[in-house]
């Protein structure tokens, strides 16, 4: 993988560890990650995050740098990521029944074959061994039905916006059995309920450009192979 255009150097700026509501988020997802599959297997199972950055997510879970292994797109970002002890010997398309868990984070919607991916997701993990999306835009929110957009989506990176049914749908008919589906609003360290709602009801009256955090924009789920 090499860069290309949108996901070159300035693309990552904010994404060194440097964010500290992207920092907050990733405490949430561990919490998230943690009360499903539990504290042990951040010390003794191995993970994969598809579209790893700069291994920013990994470093802040806290997961055993033995047994974390990367995908990324972006030379400059995987090099960053392997200075952090972040592996990228086994992926997707060349292990099977060998992950614990598979993570996308914020990225499934920048896959041109995402299909593929969930797939491959199943025949490399573990029996037993988890997918978890985090981050993840939902397309069945009240602000993208109505605005057909998300205040976090890069439109001209994407190639499909799934909805928490859509989605469910796919892990399902790929053989997975969901656990859980979550909408990480309340508690987000994004989110301003009040506001937000103000500002909510001025973008449906004068439509303007504005954005800003909703109820069930950003989803979370967690399946498993069986």
């Amino acid at each position: 993988m090499s860069d290309y255009d949108g996901f070159g150097k300035d693309y990552f700026k904010t994404r060194l560890g440097n964010d500290h509501l992207r920092q907050l988020s990733f405490v949430k997802e561990k919490k998230y990650l943690t009360s499903f599959i539990g504290e042990k297997i951040f010390n003794e199972g191995s993970l994969l995050d598809v579209g790893c950055s700069t291994g920013e997510f990994i470093d802040a879970i806290g997961w055993n740098k033995k047994y974390a292994f990367g995908m990324e797109i972006s030379d400059y970002a995987s090099s960053i990521a392997k200075k952090k002890g972040i592996q990228f010997g086994k992926d997707l398309f060349n292990s099977d029944n060998f992950f614990d868990i598979v993570v996308f984070r914020g990225t499934i919607q920048y896959l041109p074959n995402p299909f593929e991916y969930i797939q491959r997701a199943f025949t490399c993990l573990k029996p037993g061994g988890h997918i978890a999306f985090l981050a993840t835009p939902n397309s069945s929110s009240p602000y993208y039905c109505l605005f057909k957009t998300l205040p976090f989506l890069e439109e001209k990176l994407n190639f499909l916006i799934p909805s928490d049914t859509s989605l469910s749908m796919n892990l399902r008919n790929a053989g997975f059995d969901i656990v859980n589906v979550d909408y990480p609003y309340i508690g987000s360290p994004y989110s301003n309920i009040l506001p937000n709602h103000l500002q909510f009801i001025k973008k449906l009256i004068l439509r303007t450009d504005d954005k800003f955090p909703f109820w069930r924009s950003s989803m979370s789920i967690l399946a498993k192979k069986p």
